[in-house]
């Protein structure tokens, strides 16, 4: 019987998130086409079951408060260490039975091994903890790293790629830190960069909400997504809605906004962003539904050009040839984007936010438009060699856990070394927007980082605060409960009529 991998990512959350899924999406298909059986880890056991067609087990979700997930991890080891015992009808406990039945644990690619999402961070290193108490091989994939890490955070992650057999980052800024950390990382794609469309007539989802796939474009369309948090004012959507009617005035192609967090297919996050946009538009616009990972990946892929801000609408384009312009609101999504662009040699094509402010939106959105041609060939010549590394890691990923299973036999031949991705020759960017781009971008990215450290730190010095505040409240209640007591009154009587006589 063949390997079974427990394989963490971001599912089932309340909150549908289609780039955290199709990471899933990604190392299942993978893992499973080397011969290696799958259980998910999930939020939500029905939903993934449903989705991904493999079992799911239960999660370990974490509490988002720093000292509360500092303390909760500490519990959990002094647990596996043998120093304390969990308590009975711990969800950690029923974590821990999962993944004695399972030969190895894969953590799957993402952009929460920090302190902004510490709850998640946590989560990881717990799950690595309980398979390495095991006994248990452990692979992270596909990971960014940081930026904003407090002390404790570092320690817990450094911890974490340490007990790993085999890891790799998505991009050479996450590749520099967890190397920092004494790790040694291999340098790679997103997990998702290859990701398998359904088998879709004419390469469109054919599950979509009644005619849909009819009212997609049938001449081509520019696909936008775009993140609630990329900018807050009015002024920003206004901005972008001028954008990208003057685009459509070069091009001819509507605007396709394409959500990828929501909740159910019609409400919430991007929607939201989206619909701000399209109202401040004068030219055709359409609006897409929540789609599942797949069929977004799918709808993006087949856009002629894209503009983000979020992350994996790039990640989609790219790995199919299409031309992107990223758009980065603070230092996380610059690294993030950056790293998947320059990945495919097209770093230039990332812009910060104040490049919104400067008018430099619309000459990048231009010079991407007018040299699609080329862009798509740049992406097409340097797909094979992406397509290598990948192959290669997954390979090596196998290959750990075929080492440590009995089942080992079962899987293809596969060597357990991974090389870093090649590096890509770079496509420069011709106007003259660049330079004012690179020069918007050293100030913001700073001011962003230092704001995102000193907001995890403040974070978590509150979180102490308050649960300091909550235990001295519980301290001040439980002496008001003995003073109000029968027995100390009682008391507290004696002592004064004692007290009297021995000062007559």
């Amino acid at each position: 019987m063949s390997a079974r991998i427990a394989v963490l990512a971001d599912l089932g959350q309340d909150v549908y998130h289609a780039g955290d899924e199709a990471m899933g999406h990604a190392a299942a298909d993978e893992l499973h086409s080397r011969g290696l059986q799958v259980l998910l880890l999930s939020r939500n056991l029905a939903q993934t079951e449903r989705l991904f067609g493999f079992p799911a087990a239960a999660t370990l979700p974490f509490p988002w408060p720093p000292a509360e997930r500092e303390a909760r991890l500490q519990r959990i080891r002094g647990h596996l260490s043998g120093a304390s015992e969990l308590p009975a009808g711990d969800p950690a406990l029923a974590l821990i039975g999962e993944l004695s039945k399972c030969d190895g644990v894969l953590i799957a690619g993402g952009g929460n091994l920090n302190s902004r999402y510490g709850w998640l961070l946590y989560e990881r290193a717990a799950v690595v903890a309980v398979a390495r108490a095991l006994g248990k091989p452990v692979v992270i994939s596909g990971q960014t790293l940081g930026p904003q890490l407090t002390a404790a955070d570092a320690v817990v992650l450094a911890e974490m790629l340490e007990a790993a057999d085999l890891s790799s980052m998505r991009e050479p800024v996450s590749t520099q830190l967890a190397r920092s950390l004494g790790a040694t990382p291999v340098a790679g794609l997103d997990d998702a960069s290859f990701l398998s469309a359904e088998n879709l007539p004419d390469n469109l989802p054919d599950n979509l909400p009644d005619n849909l796939a009819e009212n997609l474009p049938e001449h081509g369309y520019v696909a936008v997504t775009v993140s609630p948090f990329s900018g807050a004012s009015v002024d920003f959507s206004e901005r972008i809605a001028s954008q990208l009617d003057a685009l459509h005035g070069q091009t001819g192609l509507p605007a396709v906004f394409i959500p990828h967090m929501g909740i159910g297919a019609e409400h919430g996050w991007d929607r939201e962003s989206h619909t701000r946009i399209a109202e401040a538009m004068s030219t055709p616009s359409r609006q897409l539904p929540v789609l599942t990972a797949r069929q977004t990946a799918t709808v993006t892929a087949g856009a002629a050009l894209v503009l983000t801000s979020r992350y994996h609408p790039a990640v989609f384009a790219l790995s199919a040839g299409v031309p992107v312009l990223g758009l980065a609101v603070d230092t996380y999504s610059g690294v993030r984007l950056a790293g998947a662009m320059g990945n495919w040699g097209l770093a230039d094509f990332v812009l910060p936010l104040p490049a919104l402010e400067d008018g430099l939106l619309g000459p990048a959105l231009t010079e991407t438009w007018q040299r699609r041609t080329e862009i798509s060939s740049h992406l097409a010549a340097a797909r094979p060699s992406r397509e290598a590394s990948a192959r290669l890691w997954w390979d090596a990923a196998a290959a750990v856990f075929a080492a440590q299973s009995s089942a080992g036999s079962d899987l293809p031949p596969a060597s357990r070394s991974a090389a870093d991705l090649p590096p890509a020759q770079r496509f420069h960017a011709g106007g003259p927007w660049l330079a004012s781009a690179e020069k918007a971008a050293t100030g913001f990215y700073a001011g962003s980082r230092l704001a995102g450290q000193a907001g995890v730190e403040e974070d978590r010095l509150r979180s102490y605060l308050e649960r300091q505040g909550r235990e001295l409240e519980a301290l001040q209640t439980e002496h008001q409960r003995l003073l109000s007591s029968k027995t100390v009154r009682s008391a507290l009587s004696l002592h004064r009529g004692c007290a009297k006589l021995l000062h007559r």
